[in-house]
């Protein structure tokens, strides 16, 4: 009875606030024994979920931290209860004797996309508001998020393919998402929020600006248009922290 009122609570949270992303994570300790390297293993979440999530990470590594066997996890299925993984032992070509091995999973139920070690969502695809970088900082932080540091070519590539395809632009004919890096134009160079070098690329024609009298040009924003629109005029553009912006924001939490 527990756990049905638990499941009945979560799922009431999550038609409240189906904006954030639902996210749990846990340990299953696991006894096995494989006359080969690879063999198949069931691993229960141990706790009752909403649904199937619609994704899930997961590592093995031996219970008892002394012994020497590595193992990759290659997960075969995903249900609600439980998933299916195919572990592979990888410091000997060979199987071992029974012991317990523990599986570290995360699980994630949301309308989004898992790139990496992150996800990346809209709260609201088809909410257009005017947005400068802090509100669109408090935005995401109040979904459970924060803005996108875009690290390289692929992650662009990504961050604006989906951007692209998942915004609904209604009558505006571009929207913009405000991003998590920052733009030192006497410099020429790209910060990520944890203070990592950020991808330089993918800029809007003519930017980044570094006109004289626009070092306060320290922010930065993915111009997007839609999947119709055939216009080169997209990409990052650096601008003030402070410029209201019409856009629909993205935000992005890490896995584990």
């Amino acid at each position: 009875m527990k756990c049905i009122w638990f499941v009945l609570l979560v799922e009431v949270v999550s038609v409240v606030d189906s904006y954030r992303p639902l996210t749990n994570g846990g340990s299953y300790d696991v006894s096995l024994f494989s006359k080969k390297a690879k063999t198949k293993a069931e691993v229960g979440y141990m706790m009752c979920l909403p649904k199937v999530p619609d994704y899930v990470h997961a590592t093995a590594r031996p219970s008892n931290p002394s012994l020497p066997q590595k193992f990759n996890l290659t997960i075969l299925e995903i249900k609600r209860g439980r998933f299916i993984v195919e572990l592979e032992r990888v410091d000997q070509p060979t199987g071992w004797d029974r012991m317990l091995i523990t599986v570290d999973w995360f699980s994630y139920i949301g309308n989004g996309m898992v790139y990496q070690n992150l996800i990346l969502w809209f709260p609201d695809a088809a909410d257009r508001r005017t947005m400068n970088l802090n509100t669109a900082s408090k935005y995401c932080n109040d979904n459970g998020g924060r803005l996108v540091d875009i690290v390289d070519k692929p992650m662009y590539d990504v961050v604006f393919n989906y951007s692209r395809q998942t915004i609904v632009y209604g009558s505006n004919g571009w929207v913009g998402i405000w991003l998590g890096s920052s733009y030192i134009p006497t410099t020429d160079t790209v910060t990520q929020s944890n203070g990592n070098p950020g991808y330089h690329g993918g800029w809007f024609p003519a930017y980044p600006d570094r006109r004289s009298g626009h070092e306060t040009y320290t922010s930065l924003v993915l111009d997007i248009k839609p999947p119709s629109s055939t216009s080169t005029f997209h990409g990052m553009m650096n601008r003030t922290p402070t410029s209201g912006l019409t856009v629909t924001q993205l935000c992005s939490i890490n896995l584990m």
